[in-house]
C-alpha cells in the first residue's frame, strides 16, 4: 500500500484522538459515582423492605391495642352497672347479692389483666412507631444523598459527552485528510487490536513496545517514503518519522 508521508502522519493525529476517545469512553463506564449508585440501590431496596414490614409491626400493634379496648369497654360498662346496683342498696336477695358482688371482683381482676396487657401493647405499639419514623427518616436521607449522587454523576456524564463530541469532530476532521483505503486498514486493524497504528521510534514500534530486528530496521530503512510499513510483531502501521531510527 502507497501513501504519501504526511498523509501517513495524520494516521498519529487520528491514533491519539481515538486513544483520548477511548480513555473518556473508559471513564465514562467507570465513574465512581455508577459503583457508588449500585450499591446505594441495594441499601435503598433494604431499607424500603425494612419500612414496610415496620410499618406492618405498627399495623399489627395497633390493631391488638384496638382489639384489647374493645374488650376492655364491655367490662368497664358492665363492672359500672354491677357497682351502681350494688351502690344503690336495690338488691335483697343474698344470694343475688353474692353473685353480684362475685362478678364485680372478677370483672375487676379482667379488667387490670386487659389493662396491663394494654400497658404492654401501647409500649409495643411506641416502639414501633419509632422504628418506622427511624427508618423511614433513615430512607428520606439516603434518598436525599442518592439524588445528589444522581446529580454528580450526571453532570460529568454532560462534561465527558462534551469533552467526546469535541474529540469526535475532531477525529473527523483528521481523518478527512487520510486516503480512504489507508483509513480503511487503520479502521480494520484498530477495531481488532484497539489500537490501527504507532510511531517507529528509535527502532521501537510505540504500538507494542517491541523493538524492530536488524533485518526488518534494513528494510524499512531502504523502503520507499509513500510505502505503508507494518510491524512484524503487532501488525499495525507503523509510520516513519525524524526519530525513527532509521
Amino acid at each position: 500500500m502507497k501513501a504519501a508521508p504526511q498523509e501517513q502522519w495524520r494516521l498519529l493525529d487520528v491514533t491519539e484522538t481515538d486513544r483520548l476517545l477511548a480513555r473518556a469512553a473508559h471513564r465514562r463506564k467507570s465513574l465512581p459515582e455508577l459503583a457508588e449508585l449500585s450499591q446505594l440501590a441495594v441499601q435503598r431496596r433494604e431499607l424500603a423492605e425494612e419500612v414496610v414490614k415496620l410499618a406492618t409491626e405498627v399495623s399489627d400493634a395497633e390493631q391488638e391495642e384496638r382489639g384489647i379496648e374493645h374488650d376492655l369497654e364491655p367490662a368497664r360498662a358492665r363492672l359500672e352497672r354491677n357497682q351502681k346496683t350494688l351502690d344503690d342498696g336495690t338488691l335483697a336477695d343474698h344470694k343475688a347479692l353474692t353473685g353480684l358482688t362475685g362478678e364485680i371482683e372478677h370483672l375487676t381482676r379482667r379488667i387490670s389483666e386487659l389493662e396491663d396487657t394494654e400497658l404492654e401493647a401501647m409500649q409495643r405499639l411506641e416502639d414501633a412507631q419509632k422504628a418506622h419514623q427511624d427508618a423511614d427518616r433513615r430512607r428520606l436521607a439516603l434518598d436525599d444523598h442518592i439524588r445528589g449522587v444522581l446529580k454528580s454523576r450526571d453532570d460529568k456524564f454532560a462534561e465527558i459527552d462534551r469533552e467526546i463530541k469535541q474529540l469526535t469532530e475532531q477525529r473527523r476532521a483528521q481523518a478527512a485528510g487520510i486516503p480512504a483505503d489507508l483509513l480503511k486498514v487503520y479502521e480494520m486493524l484498530r477495531t481488532r487490536t484497539g489500537q490501527g497504528a504507532g510511531r517507529l521510534h528509535r527502532g521501537v514500534c510505540e504500538s507494542c513496545g517491541m523493538a524492530i530486528n536488524s533485518a526488518d530496521l534494513r528494510r524499512f530503512a531502504a523502503a520507499a517514503e509513500d510505502e505503508v510499513l507494518r510491524c512484524e510483531e503487532c501488525d499495525r502501521i507503523l509510520v516513519r518519522t525524524a526519530d525513527s531510527g532509521l
